[in-house]
């Protein structure tokens, strides 16, 4: 415990005059070493709201320039929708993003429906309330070399949105903006598509699913616990789109609100799909059927596209796998995900 103490006070001691300095690139690797050194305790008492601690940048019409990409810093981008559009009463969304010194590989966390996220309100969505979440952004200072990107979306303190917020709204679909801002930076950061991995569990899913169909070029995606359509949710339907019957909301919004719907449509680009469904899970028929739909479509020989179903037997509701098990799925996904499939 004495060890323990006196390396707090040497990493503090050290973080403040970086900090002060601006030295963002040290500042993460001093994150990197103390949460890979020190209990959780002491890392929330020397650094507090992480995200607070690094550059803020502004991105109007999803431009990226050389001068907003930064390597080897964590920055987070306040994105701003264009032509003044809201989503829910909100102009702009938020992304971390650390873009590690020489890395060719891109892991994007989409925000899942964990409980801990449901109490933000909406004038709380503002990174000076350090409040904000951004699901997988302490996994990106872990020792590999995989950049991180965590979507934050302004749509989770709804009320009634938890287990599905990227539905968007009429003016604005949600999914097909986070794949340009992701594909815009890659384009920025010269970081490859098809060594990019979309991770979601359950409304987070949904996201990485949706998104995945708007790249133009071929990514990947780890699917776990996914809701998969929200437009039986009649209620929440109507408070969204004013419709509440759903073969209307599919016929008019389907390509935000279902992904067995998106799956249908001559989508650009096919993503290759790594599916962890959670047999004791209420969602895992929806799951499968998914996945049936996805198969018989997208992998016949030729098509160059990989496919994997894979299950667990986790808490039955909606339940995730447990960390270390989730944390090695991540990797068994990547590696097999980015591999080339289906050769003729």
């Amino acid at each position: 415990m004495t060890n323990a103490i006196a390396l707090a006070e040497k990493v503090k001691y050290q973080f403040e005059k970086d900090k002060k300095h601006q030295r963002f690139e040290q500042v993460a690797q001093l994150i990197t070493f103390s949460l890979n050194k020190l209990p959780q305790k002491y890392n929330r008492h020397i650094f507090g709201y992480i995200p607070a601690i690094f550059r803020q940048i502004e991105i109007k019409d999803y431009v990226f320039r050389a001068d907003d990409i930064y390597r080897g810093e964590p920055v987070i981008y306040k994105v701003y929708f264009p032509q003044d559009k809201e989503l829910y009463g909100i102009t702009y969304f938020y992304i971390f993003c650390y873009l590690k010194l020489d890395s060719e590989q891109l892991n994007v966390y989409f925000q899942s429906a964990n409980p801990i996220y449901k109490k933000l309100s909406q004038p709380e969505y503002c990174l000076s309330q350090n409040k904000i979440s951004f699901e997988g952004a302490t996994s990106a200072f872990g020792l590999d070399n995989i950049s991180t990107i965590s979507v934050s979306d302004p749509g989770h303190f709804k009320p009634g949105l938890s287990s599905s917020f990227y539905v968007g709204s009429p003016e604005i679909n949600f999914n097909q903006i986070i794949a340009k801002v992701i594909e815009n930076i890659c384009s920025a950061a010269n970081l490859s598509l098809s060594e990019t991995m979309l991770f979601g569990s359950s409304a987070g899913t949904f996201g990485a699913l949706l998104s995945s169909t708007y790249f133009t070029q071929k990514t990947n995606v780890l699917a776990v616990n996914s809701q998969v359509n929200i437009h039986y949710r009649k209620e929440l339907m109507q408070s969204i789109f004013s419709i509440t019957q759903p073969q209307k909301l599919l016929e008019k919004y389907g390509d935000r609100l279902s992904c067995t719907y998106r799956f249908n449509r001559e989508i650009i680009s096919i993503p290759n799909i790594y599916l962890l469904a959670n047999v004791n899970d209420n969602l895992y028929e929806r799951n499968f059927k998914l996945y049936q739909q996805y198969i018989s479509r997208f992998t016949a020989s030729g098509i160059n596209n990989q496919s994997v179903f894979d299950s667990y037997y986790g808490v039955e509701g909606h339940g995730r796998p447990k960390a270390k098990s989730l944390k090695a799925k991540i990797k068994i996904a990547r590696k097999v995900l980015t591999m080339k499939s289906n050769i003729d």
